[in-house]
């Protein structure tokens, strides 16, 4: 399957439908598998919440692409004492379809950063490992369109193929089932 381009990714709470009143933190998708997210992260510790992931790409002449992903994990990194600058690595139940951030990391750069500040986001922002300006994204703005799009695909999910008769009823059916075709028990 072609990758698709490299999406917006917005952690949700999975028992809201709506893409902006669900949504808890932004993300980057770092491989096919695996979202980081900046803290703070209660959101993550918070049992109650129940979690999915959101990533969504434009297309140039149709509805974007969404995915929704539950995660099975998740890893929580950085100083121990500077829980405020943590990033949680989550591992998605699935692959996405989307393309993954390809920035190059330098870790030496990542270091001396992460020595001079806690933030962790920060230091994965200057050393390549994240893109910039993720943590100041309009919530609105970016996902009022996924809102648009989650609803023209759900509009164009179900396709009336009822007939008026049996015969066209069969027309409608046999491309549709594998077995049409089949000639019956051969024994």
């Amino acid at each position: 399957m072609t990758k698709l381009c490299q999406p917006v990714v917005s952690i949700q709470r999975a028992d809201l439908s709506d893409p902006v009143s669900g949504h808890l933190s932004w993300g980057v998708l770092i491989a096919q598998n695996l979202v980081a997210a900046p803290g703070p992260l209660e959101w993550l510790y918070d049992e109650k919440i129940p979690l999915e992931v959101l990533l969504a790409s434009a297309r140039r002449n149709s509805p974007g692409f969404v995915e929704r992903i539950k995660p099975e994990g998740a890893d929580v990194m950085g100083l121990e004492d500077h829980a405020e600058g943590t990033t949680a690595v989550l591992r998605l139940a699935q692959p996405s379809a989307h393309r993954s951030a390809t920035d190059e990391f330098r870790k030496e750069e990542f270091e001396m950063l992460l020595s001079a500040s806690p933030d962790m986001w920060a230091a994965l922002e200057g050393a390549g490992g994240v893109p910039t300006g993720i943590r100041e994204l309009p919530k609105e703005q970016v996902l009022g369109p996924v809102r648009e799009w989650e609803a023209s695909l759900r509009r164009d999910l179900v396709r009336d193929r009822t007939r008026r008769t049996v015969g066209e009823v069969t027309w409608v059916w046999c491309p549709l089932s594998p077995k049409c075709g089949c000639p019956g028990q051969w024994w």
